[in-house]
């Protein structure tokens, strides 16, 4: 009869190519995710900037760059977390950045392949670029578009706090749901002083 030392050693000996595999997988993971995030980055800044052609040329290599990610994650789907996480939230974050400033149709989850989860992160953290948006409307004296643009933001809001209220569906979402009422309460105060100085 082997003993236990004997055992484990066969049986690490037979899992370490899996093992070896998962770690190579895991650095190939992390290197595409910072390449996803990066693209999804410079859509977001471009869309500010009014540059379509080139926003939505960014967004298609994240995009391209997340399918390679997510095949990855098929075969090691416990390494679905940090960065590889992130990089699924600011793909949906930045297809409602382009659909708020190109009026362009926004995406499914199934249309972007990603997670339900993560497709509502990133949903809320868009608020935050509509914030953005809004103020510079503002700037601009657009008054009636920056309204427009807290209107939506309301809109995400209450979408998105169904899913915490009652039942916490989504993990992490909370917090940002807080995030979310103090920036659109911030927006809707900047909008009111500005109508105000009329």
């Amino acid at each position: 009869m082997p003993t236990l030392g004997d055992s484990l050693r066969r049986y690490v000996q037979e899992m370490l190519p899996k093992l070896e595999q998962r770690f190579q997988s895991r650095e190939d993971l992390l290197l595409l995710s910072r390449e996803v995030i990066r693209y999804a980055g410079e859509a977001i800044s471009l869309s500010h900037r009014g540059r379509r052609d080139e926003a939505v040329q960014k967004f298609d290599m994240a995009k391209s760059k997340l399918r390679e990610v997510s095949e990855r994650v098929k075969a090691f789907p416990d390494l679905l977390y940090g960065d590889v996480g992130t990089a699924y939230q600011e793909v949906s974050e930045a297809a409602a950045v382009l659909s708020m400033y190109f009026d362009l149709p926004l995406p499914s989850p199934e249309e972007l392949g990603v997670p339900e989860s993560y497709y509502v992160l990133g949903m809320a953290d868009a608020v935050g670029e509509m914030r953005r948006m809004a103020l510079e409307l503002l700037r601009k004296g657009k008054k009636e578009e920056a309204g427009r643009v807290y209107q939506t933001m309301e809109e995400v809001y209450g979408v998105l706090w169904d899913l915490e209220y009652p039942k916490a569906l989504v993990p992490n979402l909370r917090q940002k749901i807080d995030y979310m009422r103090r920036i659109i309460e911030e927006t809707h105060h900047d909008i009111f002083i500005a109508e105000a100085m009329k």
